[in-house]
């Protein structure tokens, strides 16, 4: 179930939105069927499904199978404090994309206290929570800096300046309308934005259009 999970979230980390669908579904029925489905054990699952939600642009699901990754695990103290950081972080890179940055906000400091009293081998989600700070903070430029556009992500924001839907600009590149989605959201996400008219902009901005 663990590994299923983990697939899932680096699967959707690439792009391949229908294929972190499939492997959070396989990991969320391991769960059922062993009547994990309100263990803590279960959590990562519910998160992938949660992230393969958000990577094919369903965000209000999104956030609710995060929250209740969340959940489980705030229900059970002294529980290793890694991977509810890391449920957190996705969870608030999720409100922000909905427009919550109270939300964010909140589970920001919370990773920023746990980070305080286990500092060791803490880079990763160092470098993602001073991410999720420059969203937060509207410092979109810090973003895009910190993690380019893939070429294929500046494909899409070109095909993105025109005036072609989702689906189309899926036609044109011979993928299916939820990876658009996906490398949309990624696009949004690195540039600080939230719609695609200030993609654009911002992409012009940049030189990428």
């Amino acid at each position: 179930m663990t590994s299923l999970a983990v697939l899932c979230l680096v699967t959707a980390s690439l792009g391949e939105a229908d294929k972190a669908q499939r492997l959070a579904e396989a990991a969320r029925g391991i769960a059922a069927r062993g009547n994990l489905g309100k263990a803590a054990q279960s959590s990562l699952a519910y998160a992938a499904m949660g992230v393969a939600y958000a990577a094919r642009g369903e965000l209000q699901q999104g956030r609710s199978e995060l929250q209740y990754a969340l959940e489980l695990r705030r229900r059970v103290p002294g529980l290793t404090p890694w991977t509810t950081m890391d449920i957190s972080l996705l969870l608030a890179q999720v409100l922000l994309d909905l427009g919550d940055r109270a939300g964010a906000a909140e589970l920001r400091d919370e990773v920023s206290a746990a980070l305080s009293i286990v500092p060791d081998g803490a880079g990763g989600l160092r470098t993602r929570l001073a991410a999720l700070e420059r969203r937060l903070s509207g410092s979109s430029r810090a973003v895009s800096v910190a993690e380019p556009l893939t070429d294929r992500e500046v494909a899409v924001l070109r095909l993105l300046a025109g005036t072609l839907s989702l689906r189309e600009i899926g036609q044109e590149m011979f993928v299916s309308a939820n990876t658009v989605k996906t490398h949309t959201q990624r696009i949004y996400r690195k540039l600080g934005v939230g719609t695609r008219h200030d993609a654009v902009r911002r992409g012009k901005q940049d030189g990428l259009l």
